[in-house]
């Protein structure tokens, strides 16, 4: 989850940073030395505010993309990415909350499996969104395709050179 912050911190930041090779190096040890201390001391609520923490930092960048894209497809991308982030953290509160009482009911509906569900397609539709704000900031002209009618995905055309 830190790894996948740390990466789309950089798709947020990189257009507007002026020296190339710091700022991946800088979050690679970042992630590689957050990686080792949680590796030995196992921080639990730690963990769970330093994501919290990550997810802060990118929304200001986020939010900038958003307010600058026309097409309404995209806009509709960024708000699943909203949505999913929304549900699946009610769904992890709630079974933080409530897993005693739930735990005793018939079926169990895994709040827990659902945040890590739920995540995954934030992941996806938060870089589906970027990938469409870097290509039109390049000028190739992307596209919010449906892969089955359902899932988004962008389609990018490139300009031919000669």
């Amino acid at each position: 989850m830190v790894w996948e912050m740390l990466l789309y911190m950089y798709i947020l930041y990189s257009p507007d940073w002026h020296y190339r090779s710091t700022m991946p190096t800088f979050l690679f040890l970042y992630g590689a030395a957050f990686a080792v201390v949680h590796a030995f001391l196992r921080f639990g609520i730690g963990f769970k505010v330093h994501y919290v923490v990550l997810c802060l930092l990118c929304i200001p960048w986020m939010y900038k993309y958003y307010i600058h894209t026309e097409d309404a497809a995209a806009k509709r991308i960024a708000k699943w990415y909203v949505a999913t982030i929304l549900v699946g953290s009610v769904c992890w509160f709630c079974d933080r909350v409530f897993w005693e009482r739930v735990s005793r009911w018939p079926v169990n509906p895994q709040g827990h499996a659902l945040w890590h569900v739920f995540m995954g397609f934030n992941s996806y539709f938060a870089n589906t969104f970027l990938m469409f704000c870097r290509a039109q900031q390049r000028g190739w002209s992307p596209k919010v395709k449906y892969l089955l009618g359902v899932l988004p995905y962008v389609k990018i055309e490139k300009p031919k050179t000669q």
